[in-house]
């Protein structure tokens, strides 16, 4: 039922089928131009979905750069924390043991060196080796090793002085590079002449605890064997009289009778990470690398390390406020806010039980200023794809509406058999010649014009019969479009509303089974030249 009422809606189609099976051509140019408004519409509406937001330039590419980005940082993290952690047990474990078999004496009991400077001497000589050694096969910018005695327990603040050894690398670089000078931090002077390094120009004889708030908390709790594997991640402190930061690996040493001698462990300074970790660059700015402990929905960067920022300004003294994004993070500092991700490291936690993280962050500002630019480029290029499709509907408008308006001119005049009418549409000159061909053999012999074909015979005869259906109202509009008025000539002939007008003509249109007013001229002109136009009266 549906598709004949189509049928019954669309005759002009089917007549125009009838006269030429070339017929596609019309409709091809129709297709091509319907095409190009669509693809005009279309491009207008992602213009708009881009200028409103709703599609952000690189999303995606950001959340894949990110990724990739940290993958590669979380990766070369872990190495170097797995090889810290390992060293770092071992020394505990050799110092620990050269402690029992040259300094200590059975029940091994490392305050038996309090006040005892030539045996507190000779343990710095013993474990220098030991030092030595780990600060130039492992990656870290320091080494130390500090004991629960003191040289002098009778002097002011002896309480929080201890005995050790503290080794440091006088020339940082990111790489194992044996031949940097080696600096005495910490300990007895007479081990830097003798091992002929040189003194730090912030040396001390012996260590502040105050200044390593997890000694007593880690000595304490390293009364056991197993506690000597039990290290611990130490947050940024910044150096005595320099203007360095670092982290530490801190671990018992634990001697045979379960007895704490003290704490050994590395140095990752500030520096060190920077030079490790240098500034990524992207095409959203610069990637900074950060290694800091998180708490919550708070990264502690005061408390950890950044590496080089290059354009990219992170305050480490203060923590990031962290505001989770589909695929990618906001991390926040006052009125500064970075784009990036974080993943935790397995086995990093520091002396409060926090874990520590890898993170790859960038400015919020860089990545706005390449968005607006990506912004304007799409709204650049879908600016002149939309002029571009709208120019061709244009053309082909033109190229197509044009023709068949002249021909229609040209069927309307008396003389059209004269004239020579190729309007360049199948359909419209096939039509022409059979109007021309009909005229031509009725001015020759003066006989009846030939017969239509049955097909268009037949749907002229439905158009007059439908005719018949009109109201008075609607047929007195007809009988002016007949007689070659406009619509808008139409009101004052009538005295009626240009709104009934249009009422009037869309009910005129369906009950002759036209689309448009086009249409139903070319049926009027048609009838008109096979003299049946009366028949509409």
């Amino acid at each position: 039922m549906e598709r004949k009422n189509n049928e019954e809606r669309l005759p002009f189609r089917k007549l125009l089928k009838e006269m030429s099976t070339q017929s596609r051509s019309m409709r091809s140019r129709l297709m091509m131009y319907m095409c190009s408004l669509v693809l005009a519409g279309s491009g207008v509406l992602l213009l708009m979905l881009i200028a409103t937001g709703v599609f952000s330039a690189g999303g995606i590419g950001i959340e894949q750069s990110l990724k990739v980005q940290l993958q590669s940082r979380k990766s070369d993290m872990k190495a170097k924390l797995d090889v810290f952690a390992g060293n770092g047990i071992d020394l505990s474990k050799k110092i620990s043991s050269a402690l029992e078999q040259s300094i200590l004496t059975y029940p091994y009991d490392i305050h038996d060196l309090e006040d005892d400077k030539e045996k507190l001497e000779e343990m710095q000589l013993n474990i220098y080796p030991l030092l030595e050694s780990e600060l130039k096969v492992t990656r870290a910018s320091g080494v130390f090793a500090v004991f629960d005695a003191t040289v002098n327990s009778n002097a002011p603040g002896a309480e929080n002085s201890r005995s050790g050894l503290y080794l440091r690398l006088a020339n940082v670089s990111s790489s194992s590079a044996p031949e940097n000078d080696i600096f005495l931090f910490r300990g007895n002077p007479n081990v830097a002449m003798q091992k002929q390094i040189q003194i730090h120009n912030r040396w001390n004889m012996e260590f502040n605890i105050e200044r390593l708030d997890w000694y007593r908390t880690q000595l304490f709790n390293g009364k056991t064997k197993e506690k000597s594997e039990d290290y611990l991640w130490i947050e940024r402190h910044s150096l005595d009289g320099t203007w360095e930061n670092s982290i530490f690996l801190s671990v018992p040493v634990v001697g045979n009778s379960d007895s704490c001698y003290g704490l050994c462990g590395l140095e990752f300074s500030s520096l060190l990470f920077r030079l490790c970790y240098p500034v990524v660059e992207s095409k959203y700015g610069d990637m900074v690398t950060v290694f800091a402990p998180l708490d919550k929905e708070h990264l502690l960067v005061q408390y950890g390390l950044i590496g080089e920022q290059g354009n990219v300004y992170i305050n480490d003294s203060e923590e990031l406020s962290i505001e989770t994004e589909k695929g990618f993070n906001i991390y926040k500092n006052g009125k500064k806010r970075y784009i990036g991700i974080h993943q935790p490291i397995r086995g990093a936690k520091d002396s409060c039980g926090r874990q520590w993280v890898i993170a790859v962050l960038f400015s919020y500002d860089s990545y706005n200023a390449y968005a607006g630019n990506e912004k304007l480029l799409l709204i650049t290029i879908l600016s002149i794809f939309i002029l571009i499709m709208l120019l061709n509907s244009y053309v082909i408008s033109r190229r197509f509406v044009m023709p068949i308006e002249q021909s229609i001119e040209n069927l309307k005049a008396d003389n059209f058999h004269e004239r020579q009418i190729k309007s360049g549409i199948t359909e419209i000159d096939l039509l022409a010649e059979f109007l021309k061909n009909k005229e031509e053999r009725y001015r020759q012999d003066g006989r009846s014009e030939p017969a239509l074909p049955p097909d268009i015979e037949e749907l002229f005869n439905r158009f007059i019969e439908r005719s018949k259906t009109l109201t008075g109202s609607e047929r007195n509009i007809l009988n002016y479009y007949i007689e070659g008025h406009e619509i808008a000539d139409i009101p004052a002939l009538a005295c009626i509303s240009i709104n009934t007008v249009r009422k009037h003509n869309r009910s005129i249109y369906e009950k002759l089974g036209v689309n448009s007013k086009d249409e139903l001229q070319l049926y009027l002109d048609l009838l008109r030249r096979c003299e049946r136009i009366d028949e509409l009266s």
